[in-house]
């Protein structure tokens, strides 16, 4: 079940549709069923990629995960980003923390060129109020993670996706192999790259939405 921090967050951007209602249980009843069918998708979404082995789910930062980008020199508040959340991610993320298979069978990435670590961890922290966040790893250019990186060599995500999955075989026990990782991402370079890595990759544009996110993990995703 999602919590009530991204309901309440989804139902202040459906009252945006359906301002035209004069009566304010009907917007309270419209927003509960459009929250619920929702959860439903996004459920359905999250079963289905483990149903295809999907194990490591990797969410670019700017123009993916934010409905805008920050060139990675944000200089406000993560509060001020909970806005650019894009709302299919708040359900997506959601129900993948609430899986029974979250640090289990499926885990959860955030791969950035931004800097900004501590603002990204922030904004997750805000966003979903658990400290399950914790368990997301995030991986961005810090001067630590660069300085262990070819900066010669362009391989997109590559080096992100290479240590998650260090990280997870090391401190979870868990192995991951490059079919099992999908990588959600709006710049084609990486999802270019990824591909040949033998990554599963979906390119996110802004019109996004959960029924993309549906459509694509039954219709387009392979079986591993």
């Amino acid at each position: 079940m999602l919590s009530q921090p991204i309901t309440s967050i989804k139902i202040k951007h459906s009252y945006k549709k359906m301002n035209k209602n004069s009566n304010g249980l009907s917007k309270h009843i419209s927003s509960s069923k459009y929250v619920a069918e929702q959860r439903a998708k996004v459920r359905d979404i999250v079963l289905c990629l483990q149903r295809k082995n999907i194990k490591l789910i990797a969410i670019d930062f700017d123009n993916t995960l934010l409905s805008i980008h920050t060139s990675g020199y944000y200089k406000g508040t993560a509060e001020n980003l909970l806005e650019h959340i894009r709302s299919t991610f708040l359900y997506f993320i959601q129900e993948i923390l609430d899986s029974p298979a979250f640090c289990q069978t499926l885990h959860l990435c955030i791969v950035s060129f931004s800097s900004q670590e501590q603002l990204i961890r922030k904004l997750l922290e805000l966003a979903f109020k658990t400290s399950k966040t914790d368990r997301i790893i995030i991986r961005c250019n810090t001067p630590e993670f660069i300085s262990n990186i070819n900066e010669k060599n362009f391989l997109g995500k590559e080096y992100h996706l290479s240590s998650v999955v260090t990280e997870i075989a090391t401190k979870r026990n868990k192995t991951i192999k490059p079919n099992e990782i999908l990588l959600l991402d709006d710049d084609i370079r990486n999802i270019l790259i990824a591909e040949k890595f033998g990554h599963k990759v979906l390119e996110i544009r802004d019109h996004i939405s959960l029924d993309i996110l549906k459509d694509f993990a039954n219709n387009v995703l392979s079986q591993s």
